[in-house]
């Protein structure tokens, strides 16, 4: 691939095409996208020092990688309050572009604004490739796998005492799986209530969840709860972290925050899509200790897609969270997070009685929307709702604003790129990985779950 085939003068120059009379809006529309690409400058330490212009390269100049790219698309369309489809600027003639510079950027976005049906007919936003997995390279073992799990940080769970919280859902997956999608989805119907994640069941107290969570890298994942008080009671974000506070500073326990949450829910049904949880089976099992016949969804992917997606996301920024520092690759943590996660899932379903175990996978969710979740409505005893496939619509209700901003809520972020749900996105994978690459307990986990009989049960 080459670079993007504007030259920089000409990127500078462009607005001049668009005509005289665009000159005030395009110069509003530099301005966003300069403070934007500043915002995410600062945001990944880039040692890039120089002021920010229509010259400045993305990549090159910045250090973006793929999920910057996204971000940024992300929150210009946030600011501008605009639908920009940004799929044609990352790809051209078949393939993406390996740089932008911030003056395309601009250029794109303003003449997209001038012509917004261009907007509405672009394909699905991607973001620029990573480089292919390497599928020459050495296979994990299981020896990699054991070494990996004693870098999971342990967590501290409390012992259950009293009435257990009534019933709750969980979606249990790996991160990168469809969790966001799929959870986005369930918000449609109304007889559940699916907040962004809780991050709740990781911990014994309120106080040891904000002490844990509260750096650079991991505090925007306390804004589920914050979300969830929002949406029940009508509040404001900063009233509901004054809330939050005052329970953690009475160190109240997480088990009695689900109940806050619950108690306002009438008949409505939490669901609960945490990906953390699964690294520990002691977590998944407070999930049992807690509440009184929870029903659990167990949401499988193909681990050559969770892995394309992991790299994409640049997730190991969040591994300080989740264990200690290790020498693995991107690929190779992210096959053994599939990998010990669904082991995990699957050794903590053993305990669970058949009626409160559901398996769907991502590849069939995107591909059969609709009777997957007429499936699903009928194991949560719930009534199927036309809302679940069209999960980009309304999302103040369903929770896909944010606190804040959209643009650093938890989950994925590339879902708001998207206007509707993509089949594609099930095999896309198969472009840039090969199963090649898979170490022989992740094959063999592979082809236990596409033959279990988990993965049809109700």
């Amino acid at each position: 691939m080459t670079r993007m085939g504007i030259p920089k003068r000409q990127a500078q120059g462009q607005a001049g095409t668009i005509g005289a009379a665009m000159t005030i809006e395009r110069a509003a529309v530099q301005q966003t996208v300069i403070a934007v690409v500043e915002e995410l400058l600062d945001a990944i330490d880039s040692e890039y020092e120089e002021a920010v212009s229509d010259a400045t390269w993305l990549i090159a100049d910045g250090g973006f990688s793929s999920i910057d790219f996204v971000q940024m698309t992300v929150m210009i369309e946030e600011q501008l309050g605009s639908k920009i489809g940004f799929q044609d600027m990352l790809m051209q003639q078949g393939q993406y572009v390996d740089d932008l510079t911030v003056g395309q950027v601009v250029d794109f976005t303003v003449d997209r604004l001038t012509h917004p049906q261009a907007a509405q007919a672009a394909a699905p936003v991607v973001a620029p490739a990573a480089t292919p997995v390497d599928v020459t390279g050495p296979r994990v073992t299981e020896e990699d796998v054991a070494a990996f799990s004693r870098l999971i940080k342990p967590r501290r769970v409390l012992p259950a005492t009293g009435a257990k919280n009534k019933r709750a859902v969980f979606i249990l997956s790996p991160p990168r799986s469809g969790s966001t999608l799929l959870r986005v989805m369930l918000a449609g119907n109304p007889a559940l209530f699916a907040p962004p994640e809780l991050h709740l069941l990781s911990y014994a107290t309120m106080n040891e969840r904000r002490e844990d969570l509260s750096n650079e890298h991991s505090e925007h994942l306390l804004d589920g709860t914050v979300r969830a008080l929002m949406q029940t009671r009508g509040w404001t974000g900063d009233q509901a972290r004054r809330f939050i506070a005052d329970c953690e500073d009475s160190g109240m326990s997480t088990r009695e925050f689900f109940g806050v949450i619950q108690a306002e829910l009438g008949e409505r049904l939490l669901v609960d899509k945490t990906p953390t949880y699964a690294f520990s089976e002691d977590i998944l099992r407070q999930a049992e200790a807690c509440f009184d016949d929870a029903l659990y969804i167990h949401l499988t992917r193909h681990p050559c897609g969770m892995i394309r997606s992991y790299e994409e996301s640049n997730l190991t920024r969040m591994m300080p969270l989740l264990m200690k520092n290790s020498e693995f690759s991107m690929s190779a943590l992210a096959e053994m997070i599939w990998l010990v996660s669904n082991r995990n899932i699957l050794s903590f379903g053993e305990s669970v009685p058949a009626e409160r175990w559901f398996s769907v996978s991502y590849e069939q969710v995107v591909s059969q929307p609709e009777p997957s979740m007429r499936r699903l409505c009928q194991f949560l005893d719930v009534d199927y709702h036309p809302d679940m496939i069209n999960p980009y619509s309304d999302s103040k209700s369903r929770m896909t604003d944010g606190v804040d901003s959209a643009s650093k809520m938890s989950g994925d972020l590339k879902f708001h790129l998207h206007s509707q749900i993509d089949p594609n996105a099930a095999t896309r994978w198969q472009q840039f990985c090969s199963e090649d690459m898979l170490g022989a307990q992740t094959l063999d986990l592979v082809a236990n779950l596409d033959s279990s009989p988990a993965s049809v049960r109700l």
